[in-house]
């Protein structure tokens, strides 16, 4: 045995000395390699592990300055929320523990604001048709909290802005109402069209009809034989059905409409087709409410 081990060992060596192939199966090679051979692949994996080494210290020289950026934004964003309570709370002239209390008791408004939304999110779009008066008391009541002063805060800015958003993917699942469709006859006029029982059975609603076909009824005392009318049954989104005693001014004052009754002659102009007098509109008409 020790004789064998001797054999072999004097083979390596010579082999060693004179550069010839060693038997790669002996160290785990697939291969046979030359002593230089091997030198320059051991060469090169230290040099990729040196690379590789210093990239790791970089990475962590990176994060670490990272860590200190986020420290520092953190500290200036503490910084002006204390500053913005500060004022806050000059201007209320409340103490610092009460301007607290009512500021967390906003950010509990506009979460609960959050859940209503998503669980109006959550509906079918038919359930949620039928809740259109939920959806127009939650957009009054973001408006109202965004007049509020806690609104500069930097929470309330991220989760206002998210309440928006999900007003606007409510909105989006609202599906338009569906329409009746008209076929007109002949000695058809909007009047007696409206009167009809199937219809609306009052002949006073015929401007409910011309309005909602004002792209294809430019005098209302025109009609032909053959042409398709939308029979409207309930609004658009976008949409108002004037009442008696209305006016452009009175409808721009809504809260659901602009808030503001300066802002009539943005109606107006959404609507010259079917009102060629500002001062004078009627009930039963179907105006658009072009959005802010």
């Amino acid at each position: 045995m020790k004789r064998t081990l001797w054999i072999s060992t004097i083979v390596l060596l010579l082999g060693l000395v004179m550069g010839a192939p060693l038997a790669a199966q002996n160290y785990g090679y697939t291969s046979d390699m030359t002593m230089e051979e091997y030198n320059a692949e051991l060469e090169k994996w230290q040099g990729r592990e040196e690379a590789a080494n210093a990239k790791i210290q970089q990475l962590k020289q990176d994060i670490a300055d990272l860590k200190d950026q986020i420290a520092s934004t953190e500290q200036q964003i503490a910084k002006v929320r204390q500053e913005t309570m500060d004022l806050l709370s000059q201007s209320t002239g409340a103490e610092e523990g009460s301007v607290e209390e009512a500021a967390q008791k906003y950010q509990n408004q506009l979460e609960g604001l959050i859940d209503q939304l998503e669980g109006l999110l959550a509906l079918s779009p038919e359930e949620l048709y039928q809740s259109q008066d939920e959806v127009a008391a939650a957009k009054k009541k973001l408006k109202e909290l965004k007049k509020n002063s806690f609104a500069s805060l930097d929470e309330s800015k991220e989760k206002i802005k998210g309440i928006e958003n999900l007003l606007e993917r409510v909105k989006a699942k609202v599906p338009e109402p569906v329409n009746d469709v008209y076929t007109v006859l002949r000695s058809d006029y909007l009047w007696k069209i409206s009167g009809k029982d199937d219809i609306y059975d009052d002949p006073y609603q015929w401007v409910k009809i011309w309005s909602a076909n004002r792209n294809q009824i430019n005098n209302p005392d025109l009609i032909y034989p053959e042409q398709k009318f939308d029979i409207p049954r309930q609004l658009a989104n976008n949409e108002h059905l004037v009442m008696r005693g209305e006016n452009l001014s009175k409808i721009a004052s809504y809260e659901e409409i602009y808030g503001n009754p300066f802002d009539w002659q943005k109606l107006y102009n959404a609507n010259q087709k079917i009102i060629s007098d500002p001062n004078v509109i009627y009930p039963h008409q179907i105006i658009t409410v072009p959005k802010n």
